[in-house]
């Protein structure tokens, strides 16, 4: 980490005098002060007395911030800004990184499922991609992105005291609003066919922000619907803890009726794929879709719902 860094870790610890920090760093009071300042320029608040310096504001995603709230050791890189966490967490994953998290202030490249952009303006968003390894078989797979979503839900609505729903398969909303997308990708043993590795990009709206227009009426923030604030880096350690059971529950299912719980479309009609209408009647066990077209009753894995008007 850089001396910036080392400094921002030492602050989410508590107060700490600058003759302190550059004693334990082992470098000049002016190089801490230089710190401080940068720190103060990415949006930190510090405070400064006589007994030292002390955070007092300040989310902007680190690997610091996510560690402090995380309360344990984990490799997490921070960005300003990225193409696309996901993609970073992919080249980890094909260097033969381990488990790891790759978080950004901003995504020049964001995007969901269907090759859809993902908007992701800096300083009001957590843009987060999980690189995981759990022991699972391909027919496993489908479920690690409802799961996602399950962990998604719990850690909005625990920091933003907001109900959560989930859109099938991948979008979490509020009160009929999009708050967050999901994106799982994974890479494959040849010779098993087993999974190799999975990421899981997890982009949230946390702060208020001036959506695009085409998305301004479908899209809200944690901070605007539910009007408390959240901290990225302590939204980013509640994910991380929870996809760490990623394979535990993937395997047992335990999280699939929290799932049916959480879910805003049965019982609904929704238009699939663009092409026809359907009732949502359930979620399988495998958590695809249940639907009734005409009467007959359809099993529906992937592609795109849209709840009809």
């Amino acid at each position: 980490m850089s001396i910036k860094d080392d400094i921002l870790s030492r602050l989410y610890a508590g107060e700490a005098s600058g003759e302190k920090l550059a004693e334990e760093l082992g470098v000049t009071r002016a190089a801490v002060w230089k710190a401080i300042k940068q720190l103060g320029a990415d949006g930190y608040g510090i405070a400064s007395s006589r007994r030292g310096y002390r955070l007092v504001s300040g989310d902007k995603p680190s690997a610091a911030g996510v560690l402090h709230y995380l309360g344990e050791d984990m490799t997490v890189e921070a960005h300003e800004t990225l193409p696309s966490t996901n993609d970073r967490a992919k080249a980890l994953a094909e260097s033969g990184a381990p488990c790891a998290a790759v978080v950004a202030d901003a995504q020049s490249n964001g995007r969901g499922r269907l090759g859809r952009s993902f908007v992701s303006p800096r300083g009001s968003g957590l843009y987060l991609s999980a690189l995981i390894r759990p022991e699972l078989s391909a027919a496993d797979c489908g479920r690690i992105t409802a799961y996602a979503a399950v962990v998604a839900a719990r850690a909005i609505e625990k920091l933003g005291g907001v109900k959560a729903d989930i859109k099938w398969v991948n979008d979490i909303y509020i009160g009929g609003r999009k708050v967050c997308g999901i994106l799982t990708e994974g890479g494959f043993g040849m010779e098993n066919g087993r999974l190799a590795y999975a990421v899981v990009g997890i982009g949230v709206n946390v702060h208020a922000a001036a959506f695009p227009p085409e998305i301004a009426s479908r899209a809200t923030s944690i901070e605007e619907a539910g009007g408390r604030y959240v901290d990225r880096c302590e939204l980013a350690a509640c994910l991380l803890r929870g996809l760490a059971d990623t394979e535990e529950q993937v395997r047992s299912g335990a999280f699939v009726d929290e799932y049916r719980r959480r879910s805003c479309v049965i019982g609904k009609r929704v238009t699939v794929d663009g092409r026809y209408d359907a009732l949502v009647t359930g979620i399988a066990d495998d958590c695809s879709l249940l639907i009734d077209v005409g009467g007959e009753e359809k099993t529906f894995s992937a592609g795109e719902v849209s709840l009809a008007l």
